[in-house]
Order: structure tokens, then sequence, then C-alpha cells
């Protein structure tokens, strides 16, 4: 028998195998779970998960994604205010921008897989994963180059602290984290004010005060923010700067670690993109569905609501499980639990609805950069030991580390 009677919300509990199997049992016998110990509704199945995820008039996230009412800014803002600010950051995020990003992007996977091709092995979590997402929102931001460690572990230590903050220590260093990275872009902020550069923070800090929408300055008081245009305060920039670190890093991360997990787990679909590399978008979408790096979010519920025959009560919470609606059998078939990569599905691992991930293209864009060069450069990689390990998190999946061996690559000649 499963044990289902757990904290879904608690870090602790989060190791994968036992999860999933959890989440078997209860998309089979009770998709729409109340945990006592959580106080809230565990949402497993895909129609649900989507269910909810659209109709923010009844579970909504203004009050918070995470247990306990925590805000983190953009992601639980209610409307008209998330859209307005949505449209805003956009701007860094839009498919043009996106192509422009890919040539950087490439030179940076060209720089850390160099680093390591003809050593014949290597973490690849810190070798690969890691650096990559990091480097480039770094970029994006307009952080200094010689801060990106530092950048790197205010990102680990907060997002350490989802579901672990009864610990003192995680919860300190988190805190301590905090402070220095608002810190930090509180200076850039400022800096970009007086004098803007070609990065996010100056999209970001400049769109109605420095003219980026000069068409919008002769308007009304209020009529730029009818039509969508959103001006940021400070506070909100640092909330979007948290956003930004943490859901542009730590999850392309884990998508990145876990589509290499999947293709060394998985030789013939390798094979066959090897074979085939237009498969490859096909490829990053399966990568998607199955790791699922985003684990769970909550929503608070504005009416009474009944789900599949439960009543579901204003004020009570729902805690939906993209990981599990990903492998939902009811909806991909049989085979849902297979790596197949021109299966051609959608997913949920970029959420659904007006919260739909506002960085999807450039995440997208990320993995099949990566897994391109990888597999032209690097095409026999394996584990070097028993295979990844991971940080339990409630949040998103987290793999520590991966180490892999490869044959070496001879001089340079394929990096060019």
């Amino acid at each position: 028998m499963v044990d289902i009677d757990i904290a879904y919300t608690d870090s602790a509990n989060w190791n994968e195998a036992d999860m999933r199997a959890r989440f078997d049992w209860l998309r089979d016998h009770d998709p729409v779970y109340w945990s006592e110990k959580d106080q809230l509704w565990v949402i497993t199945k895909h129609a649900d998960v989507e269910y909810v995820s659209k109709h923010q008039e009844i579970f909504t996230s203004a009050l918070g994604v995470r247990p306990m009412n925590v805000k983190i800014g953009l992601i639980d803002e209610a409307e008209p205010r998330h859209g307005q600010l949505r449209a805003l950051i956009n701007r860094g995020f839009s498919p043009r921008m996106v192509k422009i990003l890919e040539e950087t992007f490439m030179r940076l996977t060209t720089k850390a897989i160099d680093a390591v091709a003809q050593q014949g092995q290597c973490d690849f979590v810190e070798s690969i994963s890691v650096p990559l997402p990091l480097w480039l929102i770094a970029s994006m931001l307009g952080i200094d180059e010689n801060d990106w460690d530092r950048f790197h572990h205010w990102s680990d230590s907060m997002i350490a602290a989802e579901g672990n903050l009864g610990d003192p220590e995680i919860a300190a260093k988190a805190g301590q984290a905090y402070v220095e990275y608002a810190t930090y872009a509180m200076k850039m902020i400022e800096e970009r004010r007086k004098e803007p550069k070609d990065d996010l923070i100056s999209i970001l800090t400049g769109a109605k005060d420095a003219g980026m929408l000069q068409e919008f300055d002769e308007m009304p008081e209020g009529a730029a923010a009818d039509m969508g245009v959103a001006e940021i305060h400070s506070d909100e920039l640092i909330k979007l700067c948290v956003i930004l670190l943490v859901a542009g890093n730590e999850t392309t991360r884990n998508g990145i670690s876990g589509g290499m997990q999947l293709l060394i787990e998985n030789p013939d679909q390798r094979q066959k993109l090897l074979d085939d590399p237009s498969l490859i978008n096909s490829a990053v979408e399966e990568m998607v569905r199955l790791v699922s790096p985003v684990h769970s979010f909550t929503r608070t519920v504005l009416e009474d609501v009944e789900l599949r025959g439960k009543s579901i009560k204003q004020d009570q919470k729902v805690l939906i499980i993209y990981g599990s609606a990903n492998r939902d059998a009811e909806f991909y078939g049989d085979d849902v639990n297979e790596f197949k990569i021109d299966r051609g599905a959608s997913h949920l691992g970029f959420g659904i609805g007006s919260h739909f991930c506002l960085g999807a293209n450039l995440a997208r864009m990320e993995m099949r950069v990566t897994f391109s060069e990888l597999l032209r450069r690097l095409p026999d990689m394996e584990y070097a030991d028993e295979g990844p390990v991971f940080r339990n998190s409630a949040l998103v999946r987290t793999c520590e580390n991966m180490m892999v061996r490869f044959t070496p690559e001879r001089g340079i000649e394929n990096a060019a």
C-alpha cells in the first residue's frame, strides 16, 4: 500500500520515486485529495490541473503560489497588474529577442563544452546545466561577469529554503542571500535609471520614465495602465529580479540535467535523435514533460466549487502537481512513462493559462542549443557512477550532481 498520508508541502518528503508512486495512486483512486497534514487539496490529474490553472476567477494566485501565502511577485499578482507586468517583461522575452539571445547562448554553450571536452568526464550539473542558464540570465539582467559566482550562490540559497523554512540554518542563509541580492539589484536599478544599458534591467526601469514607450507620454494619467503598460516601482523591480533569477535559472538548469538523464537512460531515443537532428524540438518538449522542472504551485479558492465530486470551500487552497499531470495515462496513453522524442503531445511543464511561463521560448531555445551541441560534440555521454543525485524540494526538481564520462574530443576541431 502506498503511503499517501504525508505533508506534500514539506521538501523532506519529495523523494522522486516515492512521490511518483503516490501520484500514480492518487490519479487512479483519489485525484482531488484532501491532505490533513497540509490542510489543502492535492490535484493530480491533467484535466484538473489545466482547469484550475485556467480559472483564475475561482482559483487565484493573487494570495500566493506557495503554501502559507508566501508572495513572490509577478507569479502571484492579480489581474490587471499581472498582465501589465507580463506585457512589459515580454519585451525581453519576445521571439525576436530570443533569436538575438541565441547567438549569445551559443557562445556560452561552446565555452562550457570546451572547458570539459578533452577531459573525458565531468560533473554534468556543475559544468553544463548550472552555468549555462545562469550565465544567460545574468547576462540578460546586466550582472557583471565577475559577480556570476555570487549570483549562483544567491540563487541556490534562496531556492533551498522552499519547504525547509523550519531549518534555521537554511532559512538564515536564504534570508541573507535575499538581502545581498536585493541590495545588489537595487544598486543596478538606480544605475540603470540614470544610465540605461542594453539589458533587461534597463528595459524594466526605463519602460516609462526613460521614454522607451514615448507614445504613451502624452496620455492622461492611468490611460497607459489601462492599455496594459506597466510602470514598475523599485520594490516590484527587486521582486521581479528575484523571480527572474530563480525562474530563469533553477528551472532551466534542471530541465537540462533531466534531459541528459533521459538521453543517457534511453540510448535508443538518443540514437534516434543523433540520426535525425530535426527531432530536437519535439525531444525538448518530451524532456520538459517527463522532467517537469516545477513540481507544484498553490492556488486559493475564491468561492465554493465542486471538482470530481469533492466540495472545495472558499479560502481553502489547492496544490497543483505538474509532474503528475504530465504522467496522466488518461491524457497521454499507456506509454505515458516512456521517453519518446517524437511523441508530439502537449504538456503542462510550462504551466497553462494566464500564468504560462513567460520564459518558455527562452528555455526551449537553451535546451535545444545545449543538446544539439552536446550530441554533436560529445555523443556518447554516460554515467560515470550510479547516476544523478537529487536534493529534495517541494518546488523544483533539483539535481545536485551527475557524474558523466564520454570519449574525449580530439583538439577543438568539433568546436567550430
